[in-house]
């Protein structure tokens, strides 16, 4: 070996990396000398394995004392250095960040001067020219935000894949170090979200679609009482939301409920639980009737007179004669922790909201629901249990209804440490007690009536392939299941372990095909694969037979199960009934049979037992389907999965009494020597 690489490694044909042409494909091309050099880098670390210089630092040995009399007259090895390589990659960055920030300038002028053009021309009364030259204007500025948008997520994939590579072969690791100094780069520390806030807004003038004033509140985002509401979440990855933005304020505006330039709200709500989880538990299983019962309130942490809004949401199955509704009322800060205590009554809640001048719901609603939700406070023992906090761009013409839609971004989770006394927790956490998502979340939020259809743009957006729709997706139900311990969450929800799939699948890919290993080296199971991944227990013989007729199994202790909790279409129902007719058919045709053979049994005492026997065998079969069916009918109403909805008992039991029956019928027949019965 030399500097701990095996010289037989070196000398091994290397496997091509794909991210390269990946890279040069899917770049702008006016801009691509300011991309990273992805290939010039990993042609350095390829000279850096070759001579040795990936494993010459190694430890302490390496960290002595220096001093500014002396000099750097030293015997140097042959190739490029691990220093060499930090002052080429810190270039690289340098680089990426001067182009984004002199891009990011331009567009921002550009936009601000067309700001300004479209007031010009309004106040002087716009004509048809001005609006062709200005919407052409704002397409291209909203192509130009692509562009950068584009331009740092190509940016930022290679230089994390480059150092990736780096730690795969150096003794001198420097992912996470430069992870976090990446952070702080210019190109991704800065936003634009003041540009696509101005370019909705003048979007929506142009086309005569201006956003909701104050005056106009929108009880669907922040104020009412209760609302019914049919929504369709979906996730949408980190680097296409910019995408999905400009798709959507081409034809809803941006809506804003707070103050400020950005194009988007922070939205806290606090969910409230029991020790039993008995609310995640009814949310994760949809149960008809299940609720989720919150505190939320937008923009800063409020104040003594903030409002915060009292909510509950109740599940219901459209089909099932119901719909999911939300419902709420505000109270002040600083009354809400004496109402959860009960302190103050619903009567003391009508009293506040009558003194409420920008309240504008049903006063007597709104007491009734104080009076409920209070009741499920006290009775069921809930606390504070989850934090949510998330950035809410919402989208939404004015006067229309018939399509909503809100993207929520930088979502994280947090439990809720609270203290006796506090509805929330006002002090700091640990890095275990968040959550950070990965993905942002779209909510479309249709409404219409008779014959009115989707409209075209949203099914192009839904058929786009920037979309993953997660039916049923909870914020509360996700958190829990990812911050708390295996021994008090034993099943999570269906999308669990999607959320990190296609990060995964790339990281596959990288170690697969874009690595420079040497070709033919089985590679080891990184850290993350063995410490996520779950073995099975070996199942004893017991368990084996009953899993091959019964389909069952047992989890381990403390074993956090998926659950796929989908909804359960009216058809599955019919499909059950369906089920358990075909068995009353055949059960119908075997005490036809019994019957028969009984009628034809005189001085035949062993066809008579055969009758019998043929006829107690028909009746267990039929209990046997009445109870399958009953059990199949509780557990798509629970939407349980440990319902028998696969059945290899029951036809594996009617195969076997039908042949030994045409056994006995046989053996009967040839040993009393007569004719077999039909």
């Amino acid at each position: 070996r030399k500097g701990g690489v095996a010289h037989d490694e070196l000398s091994t044909p290397l496997v091509a990396m794909k991210f390269g042409h990946k890279l040069l494909e899917m770049r702008t091309p006016e801009w691509a000398s300011f991309y990273p050099d992805y290939d010039g880098l990993k042609k350095m670390l390829l000279e850096m394995a070759k001579t040795g210089q990936n494993r010459a630092i190694r430890g302490r040995a390496d960290l002595g004392t220096h001093s500014i009399g002396g000099t750097e007259e030293r015997i140097k090895a042959a190739g490029p250095s691990e220093i060499e390589f930090m002052r080429r990659l810190e270039g690289e960055i340098d680089k990426v960040s001067k182009h984004y920030t002199k891009e990011a300038g331009q567009l921002k002028r550009r936009v601000e001067e067309l700001e300004q053009r479209y007031a010009s021309a309004a106040a002087s009364g716009l004509n048809g020219a001005d609006i062709i030259d200005i919407t052409n204007d704002v397409e291209r500025c909203e192509t130009t935000l692509l562009k950068i948008d584009e331009f740092v997520n190509l940016s930022y994939s290679a230089l994390i894949k480059i150092l990736k590579k780096h730690d795969k072969h150096s003794s001198c690791p420097i992912l996470l170090a430069y992870s976090v100094k990446l952070q702080d780069a210019p190109f991704l520390r800065e936003k634009l979200t003041h540009v696509i806030m101005v370019l909705s807004n003048l979007n929506a003038k142009l086309m005569g679609k201006e956003a909701k004033t104050e005056a106009q509140f929108d009880p669907n985002q922040a104020g009412g009482t209760s609302f019914m509401r049919k929504t369709t979440k979906y996730w949408v990855r980190m680097r296409d939301l910019t995408r999905v933005k400009c798709i959507i304020l081409k034809q809803l505006p941006v809506y804003k409920f707070t103050e400020g330039d950005a194009d988007s709200d922070r939205v806290t709500s606090v969910y409230f639980d029991n020790d039993n989880l008995d609310l995640y538990t009814g949310r994760l299983h949809k149960t008809p009737g299940a609720i989720a019962v919150r505190m939320r309130w937008y923009g800063a942490d409020p104040t003594d007179d903030t409002p915060v809004y009292v909510e509950r949401k109740v599940h219901n199955e459209a089909w099932y004669g119901g719909e999911s509704v939300k419902e709420r009322f505000s109270l002040p800060d600083k009354d809400v922790q004496a109402y959860l205590e009960g302190r103050i009554t619903p009567a003391g809640v009508r009293d506040i909201l009558r003194a409420d001048k920008s309240f504008k719901g049903d006063l007597e609603a709104a007491v009734k629901l104080a009076a409920e939700v209070q009741g499920h406070v006290l009775n069921k023992k809930l606390k504070p249990m989850l934090r949510t906090q998330y950035m809410r761009t919402a989208f939404q013409k004015k006067g229309d209804a018939t399509v909503r839609s809100s993207l929520d971004t930088e979502l994280c989770m947090a439990l809720e440490p609270v203290e006796k006394g506090q509805y929330r927790y006002k002090g700091g956490l640990t890095p275990e007690q968040i959550c950070q998502f990965p993905h942002g979340v779209l909510e479309v939020k249709l409404q219409l009536q008779g014959d009115q259809q989707t409209p075209a743009w949203v099914n192009d957006l839904l058929e786009s392939g920037l979309l993953t729709e997660v039916n049923k997706f909870g914020k509360f139900v996700h958190g829990l299941a990812a911050l708390l311990p295996a021994s008090r969450v034993k099943e999570l929800p269906y999308w669990f372990h999607l959320v990190n799939a296609e990060e995964e699948g790339e990281a596959k890919q990288d170690a697969d095909a874009e690595d420079f290993v040497p070709a033919g080296k089985p590679r080891a199971a990184t850290a993350y694969q063995s410490a996520t991944r779950y073995t099975p227990p070996e199942p004893s013989c017991l368990e084996y037979v009953a899993k091959l007729f019964l389909h069952w199994s047992r989890p381990t202790a403390f074993q956090k199960v998926n659950t796929g909790k989908l909804v359960v279409e009216p058809k599955v129902y019919f499909a059950n009934e369906r089920t358990f007719l075909v068995w009353g058919s055949l059960c119908t045709q075997l005490g036809s049979i019994a019957v028969g053979i009984l009628a034809i049994s005189f001085h035949r005492p062993a066809v008579m037992r055969v009758g019998i026997m043929l006829s107690g065998l028909t009746f267990l079969f039929f209990l046997y389907a009445l109870v399958s069916f009953q059990r199949r009918a509780h557990g798509l109403r629970m939407r349980s999965t440990d319902a028998p909805y696969d059945d290899r008992f029951g036809p594996t039991m009617v195969a076997l009494v039908m042949c030994v029956a045409l056994v006995l019928n046989a053996y009967i027949s040839i040993s009393q020597g007569v004719q077999p019965l039909p």
